[in-house]
């Protein structure tokens, strides 16, 4: 009764833990392609956007008015969550707007939620514009950046992030957003378009994912090789705790990672291992692998 009592447990923890993984509706990694790596959507619509800089590349120029002019846009997320949401994407530019353009937009012909750069500033607009904040984070040219916008319509608040930094914060009891789920490099209201690059694109159905993912643990990466599994701790904040669960809830393994590249062998007689990785700061992050062995 004890040992399964134990796996009761174990597996609660785990489903708990795996809440984030649960709620990802779309997942563009946009390195080669816009293919959405959940499964759950079909492609992005992309014209004059190349894929570079291990992203794709926004020209700056709106298409609505110029036909050179780049145009990324995602298919309407099926089981959007209007009233709880978090959007995330990577963005990386080399030099600043004269003006203010848009980071990402959510929806077209209503713009209701989105992050933009004013200057060397980023800010959070929404409701079309009716809302706008500028915060007083300055952007770094020519490197990698996460940016989330959340809202809750329980909580009353939509969200600016830069990593796990909650930036801008706009009360708002409700959003009208004319049932549009798509998610685009531009603002067609006003013509302007994203001058810069994205890559990992990805919506949730929470706000609270935003402080959940939206840090440096999500940018761990496991990957599976043979005989080994890959680890790979790309930031200095400490010592990174790894426990492995198969899927009876079993503890199989637990190890403190530093940063860089850690090798561990393959559990024998386990097909799927859940891993959970716990740093310093007590953000977790649940991921289920398949393993070749």
């Amino acid at each position: 009764m004890k040992k399964l009592y134990s796996i009761v447990i174990a597996l609660l923890f785990i489903t708990q833990l795996g809440l984030n993984a649960q709620t990802l509706l779309a997942e563009y990694p946009l390195v080669e392609d816009g293919v959405d790596a959940t499964g759950k959507n079909t492609d992005m619509t992309i014209s004059k956007a190349s894929f570079q800089n291990d992203g794709i590349y926004s020209n700056g120029i709106y298409y609505g008015s110029d036909t050179t002019g780049s145009y990324i846009s995602t298919p309407q997320i099926e089981g959007f969550n209007f009233d709880d949401l978090t959007i995330k994407v990577d963005f990386f530019i080399d030099e600043y707007p004269e003006n203010n353009i848009p980071i990402i937009m959510a929806g077209t012909s209503w713009r209701w939620l989105s992050a933009w750069l004013d200057g060397d500033k980023i800010a959070l607009k929404v409701n079309n514009g009716i809302f706008y904040v500028v915060s007083d984070v300055v952007i770094p040219l020519n490197q990698w950046q996460t940016v989330s916008i959340s809202y809750s319509k329980a909580e009353g608040e939509a969200k600016l992030y830069l990593g796990s930094t909650l930036v801008v914060t706009i009360e708002v009891e409700e959003i009208t957003n004319g049932g549009n789920a798509r998610l685009v490099n531009s603002d067609g209201g006003i013509g302007k378009a994203y001058k810069g690059y994205w890559k990992n694109l990805k919506v949730y159905d929470a706000a609270s994912v935003a402080n959940i993912e939206a840090n440096l643990m999500d940018n761990v990466s496991i990957k599976p090789l043979g005989n080994q599994i890959q680890i790979v701790v790309p930031f200095t904040s400490g010592d990174v705790n790894l426990q492995m669960f198969d899927m009876s809830g079993r503890n199989i393994g637990e190890f403190n990672l530093n940063q860089g590249k850690t090798f561990l062998n393959t559990p024998k007689g386990n097909n799927i291992i859940m891993f959970v990785l716990t740093d310093n700061k007590g953000n977790r992050l649940a991921r289920k692998h398949a393993l070749n062995n």
